[in-house]
């Protein structure tokens, strides 16, 4: 997804470069995810297109303060707000869709889903979310895996 300025020039000689955020749900593509917090410095162009769709995440201006505000900034994900960086939420959505899409069996896919939920640096987030059974649910038919 492009950045929405007119003519897709940077805004201004205050933005630095453009950090990558990925929106922090279960349905987000790994591909995508792995690539959140990513950066972008070329100003001869604009950042690179690599979601499918508008709602998988948001290339975001980044100026000289937007470092100093890193330690204290959070984004909104689907179990409320978490750090922008450093998430354990958003580690635990690599491990699901890491197995969500290299998995093809629909059993196999939701039994290794609930193993992996059943770790224990996971009981908050999967709590939240409404427990193993119902996350690995969410993945029992086919799967969109980009």
């Amino acid at each position: 997804m492009e950045y929405k300025a007119g003519d897709q020039s940077w805004p201004g000689d205050f933005v630095t470069n453009f950090m990558f955020v990925a929106t922090m749900q279960l349905r987000t593509p790994y591909c995508v995810l792995e690539r959140h917090g990513e950066t972008y410095w070329d100003r001869s162009a604009p950042p690179p297109i690599f979601v499918s769709e508008e709602w998988q995440g948001i290339w975001v201006p980044q100026t000289e303060l937007s470092d100093r505000m890193m330690p204290f900034s959070t984004m909104a994900s689907e179990i409320g707000p978490v750090p922008t960086h450093g998430s354990d939420f958003h580690r635990f959505l690599l491990a699901v869709r890491q197995l969500v899409e290299s998995i093809d069996d629909p059993d196999e896919r939701c039994e290794a889903i609930q193993q992996e939920c059943r770790r224990e640096p996971w009981a908050e987030i999967v709590e939240k979310l409404g427990g193993a059974e119902k996350i690995s649910d969410r993945f029992s038919g086919d799967v969109k895996k980009v």
